[in-house]
């Protein structure tokens, strides 16, 4: 396990900070098919190796403004290998001047033949790197709206990252050179990633202790990890640039994100993988020597020296009682990409540590600490050995406060306990009945549930709804349900009011959840909504015309809950029963 540290040693303070020699550069005009060069990267442990390259031609107007030098390499390992993931960003030169960065390549090749990014448009995209994070508030894309995102979360689903991220970041066939090393990750954990341009590589069991970490300079190793500590995720590629405390990596981006804060780290090889599809360096960190501060498409850029924030992340695993776990993490500080992680981590966590068959029951309890805000309480429960659920309960939750457009969430740190028992703890709703249909505002109606577990074994509960005297005579329905189901058949139908993260935070915490039942006394009101607000007292045909706020498929009446109960029973529970009522 590496250890978590923002303590930047001395001694490689003072190599990475000596005054690097900034070598002239070449024009894409100047190249021409023929011209011979090198390239510079690490192929075994921390030693920078030249390798050859011959120019095939120039890709002009690939995309707006952007052109890539074709060429096809040599030397080193690369007639056996092939072109290999991690070389990104591995400069290149003509006649000592630098024409940028090994950056690209196909599945499949004969011939290792690869693209290299204009130097001049790494400058360009990535010249001004600021001191310290430039976060602002988070971009909501038109797609994904602030109550698009809410809702998601209230039910437990996260929303996928591709989808978030868009297309343009999206993997093309074979051209992904952005090897991801740690954890081996199970399929389920890497389905939270599908569609991005990376590629996982376990390599937990090589160890870096005793390895030689690559020079701070222009063709030596880094990694960029985004997550550490009992869980190590890292990207690697290779340094192209440095001026002073700049330091430009990969030629391509991470994720295209703009703004980032990361860590970067000094790395050493153990070895590479050849592959028929695509070969791959193996890499692991050494030391810390710096912050990512950009993520744009024609790289990545940092500063040497500078630190990096991370979101700290405890993971408590309770195994039926007889012990119990402890992990800690750190994770990348995103809008986009935390979220993910979170779900990742937690679902490895158990993945690694609980039964994959028979009867077990996992229940969950955390909370989200905000800067400035309550925490976020965290609970849920599966009854099904899907740990997957968990997850993306937590995933979601954690992607409605990172996604929120108000503001910035300050995540100070996520604490999860996690216990696994030995049973099937899960309880339907198999009844609902009342002692009478007819009940007056003011009083209090007792409600009985049915409960059935998984043998066929009931029992009987008893829920107390108070009927409010602001209620309407007229006709009800009482729901009675697990949250879950409930938030399904939106029983209030009434536009969701935010205008603050302390509005999300206050929905999360008040959010039904599917270990308790709940009985909602429900009724249906004429009306319309607009920008949030309800209009009351509005003529049915104007209401037709406006409709519901923000659905177009509505023009109908509008539901709001007048009372409610809760039953806390720390089982999953599954099941909705409605009744008709009327209230006097």
């Amino acid at each position: 396990m590496r250890p978590l540290t923002k303590i930047l040693p001395l001694l490689v303070l003072g190599v990475m900070l000596h005054a690097q020699a900034i070598p002239p550069t070449m024009s894409v005009s100047e190249i021409h098919p023929g011209m011979k060069g090198q390239g510079r990267t690490v192929f075994k442990g921390g030693k920078i190796e030249r390798f050859d390259f011959e120019v095939l031609g120039v890709q002009r107007n690939i995309a707006p403004g952007r052109s890539m030098i074709l060429v096809k390499t040599s030397g080193g390992p690369l007639l056996d290998s092939g072109n290999l993931q991690g070389m990104s960003g591995s400069p290149c030169y003509i006649e000592g001047k630098l024409i940028g960065a090994f950056s690209s390549g196909w599945a499949f090749q004969k011939e290792p033949v690869g693209g290299v990014t204009p130097i001049a448009e790494m400058l360009d995209q990535l010249k001004e790197i600021p001191d310290t994070p430039a976060f602002k508030t988070p971009l909501i894309l038109p797609k994904v709206e602030p109550p698009k995102v809410l809702k998601a979360a209230l039910r437990g689903e996260m929303i996928p990252l591709a989808q978030l991220l868009g297309p343009e970041v999206a993997s093309s066939e074979g051209a992904s050179f952005i090897p991801l090393f740690g954890t081996e990750l199970s399929s389920e954990a890497k389905d939270l990633w599908q569609g991005l341009p990376v590629r996982f590589m376990g390599a937990g069991a090589l160890s870096a202790s005793g390895g030689e970490a690559s020079p701070v300079e222009p063709g030596g190793m880094a990694v960029i990890p985004l997550v550490q500590g009992d869980m190590d995720m890292s990207a690697a590629g290779t340094i192209t640039y440095i001026s002073g405390k700049r330091i430009l990596l990969f030629g391509h981006q991470l994720f295209a994100l703009g703004a980032v804060d990361l860590p970067i780290w000094s790395a050493t090889v153990p070895g590479y993988v050849s592959s028929y599809n695509l070969s791959f360096k193996l890499a692991q960190p050494v030391a810390p020597i710096g912050a990512l501060r950009l993520d744009r498409s024609a790289g990545v850029a940092g500063l040497l020296g500078a630190e990096a924030k991370l979101v700290p992340l405890r993971i408590g695993v309770n195994l039926g009682g007889k012990r119990t776990l402890n992990f800690r993490f750190e994770l990348m500080d995103s809008p986009f990409i935390t979220p993910n992680l979170v779900a990742m981590v937690l679902l490895q966590t158990l993945n690694t540590h609980i039964r994959g068959q028979g009867f077990q029951s996992l229940s969950l309890q955390g909370n989200i600490k905000l800067a400035g805000q309550n925490p976020i309480q965290l609970e849920s429960m599966v009854a099904d050995l899907h740990a997957g659920r968990l997850a993306q309960y937590v995933g979601a939750i954690t992607q409605a406060v990172t996604l929120n457009p108000y503001e910035k969430a300050n995540i100070e740190g996520i604490s999860l306990n996690v216990k696994a028992e030995e049973r099937f703890d899960m309880t339907l709703i198999a009844g609902v009945r009342t002692l009478k249909a007819r009940v007056k505002r003011g009083e209090v109606l007792p409600v009985l549930v049915t409960l059935q577990n998984f043998q066929g074994i009931r029992e009987t509960a008893t829920f107390n709804v108070n009927v409010p005297a602001a209620a309407k005579p007229g006709k009800a329905t009482l729901m009675v349900g697990d949250g879950l189901s409930l938030l399904a058949a939106d029983p209030d139908e009434r536009a969701i009011e935010l205008s603050s993260l302390g509005d999300v935070v206050r929905i999360l915490n008040g959010a039904l959840r599917n270990n308790h039942a709940y009985s909602l006394l429900v009724q249906t009101q004429a009306g319309a909504g607009l920008r949030g607000s309800r209009i009351e007292g509005i003529p049915p045909t104007v209401s037709n015309l406006l409709g519901s706020d923000g659905d177009s498929t509505t023009n109908r009446l509008q539901r709001r809950i007048v009372g409610r109960a809760i039953l806390p029973l720390e089982r999953e529970v599954r099941g909705l029963v409605s009744l008709e009522l009327e209230i006097e």
